[in-house]
């Protein structure tokens, strides 16, 4: 499938004319005809119904045409969004983070950026910490934010810890542990545990607490969540205890209740990973602000 095909389709489908697109299209009639059926091959799918008489829509024609156009749409958006960024001559930003939580931490020092070099296009990428590593790993981001566990294996790069981050037990103001004032795993034995999926959140071994949440999942009801907000979601609707990184736990605590762990735990590095040999300005600049925002 390529956006010749995808052209030709989208034109035949507005028109249902196969004459009338290969006009708007600058090519002939016959290319048209060979583009749809080719895709039509690909899609092993009927688009079009065709007679002497007149052009139709198939359902599944009705239903691709809405995909096609988006996808058309979207290169349409970038090839602008690239021409912009080349004749503005800015530079990008590619920044990776876990949580929409996260994105608070990135305002001051994203301010103060805009303040000192005003010629930078910023991307936030939130992606699961695997997703994450994997983009990193081959340089799609420029820096990484996150635990020092996420970038671990990662070759050529730096990890500079900005502070240490401790877990949570969250449970809803209606649990029966909301009014203690921390929680113990001896507590936890026996209710339900909300954790996040590994692909989220790295296993550090010799973590008691993660060590406890396995364990935990061989003999009672577990919950893995995709994400920290489903996380919080089922604990504040009284599913059981989430156990979260203190990162990923929003201001806003309404309706939850958020207790420290009665034993010590291994704090987690929390920071900001970058490649070696790092040149560019504004990217060290970035990583400046926003290590010295999070130490405040």
């Amino acid at each position: 499938m390529n956006t010749q095909q995808l052209e030709c389709f989208v034109r035949v489908a507005e028109k249902l004319n196969f004459t009338k697109a290969a006009e708007e299209l600058y090519i002939s009639t016959p290319a048209v005809t060979h583009h749809i059926k080719n895709l039509e091959e690909e899609l092993n799918s009927t688009l079009f119904i065709r007679t002497s008489k007149m052009v139709k829509l198939t359902e599944t024609g009705v239903l691709f045409y809405g995909e096609a156009k988006g996808i058309l749409q979207k290169m349409v958006m970038a090839e602008k969004k690239v021409k912009k960024i080349a004749s503005q001559n800015l530079a990008i930003l590619r920044i990776g983070c876990s949580s929409q939580v996260e994105l608070k931490t990135l305002e001051q020092p994203l301010k103060q950026l805009k303040e000192h070099i005003p010629d930078v296009f910023p991307q936030v990428i939130i992606q699961d910490y695997f997703s994450l590593k994997s983009l990193f790993d081959n340089e799609q981001l420029d820096v990484l934010i996150g635990t020092k566990e996420m970038i671990a294996k990662v070759h050529n790069c730096i990890f500079k810890k900005v502070k240490t981050v401790e877990s949570y037990a969250i449970v809803s103001e209606n649990s029966m542990l909301a009014q203690e004032k921390s929680i113990s795993f001896k507590k936890m034995s026996e209710v339900p545990l909300i954790a996040l999926h590994p692909r989220c959140i790295p296993f550090q071994y010799g973590n008691k607490l993660q060590e406890f949440i396995t364990l935990h999942a061989q003999q009672y009801l577990h919950f893995l969540c995709e994400n920290d907000q489903s996380a919080i979601l089922l604990a504040k609707c009284n599913y059981g205890v989430a156990i979260l990184p203190e990162i990923y736990i929003p201001a806003h605590r309404e309706g939850i209740v958020v207790l420290p762990f009665a034993e010590e735990l291994k704090a987690i590095e929390y920071g900001i990973a970058y490649h070696k040999n790092l040149k560019e300005k504004h990217i060290k600049q970035f990583i400046k602000l926003f290590s010295e925002s999070e130490k405040i």
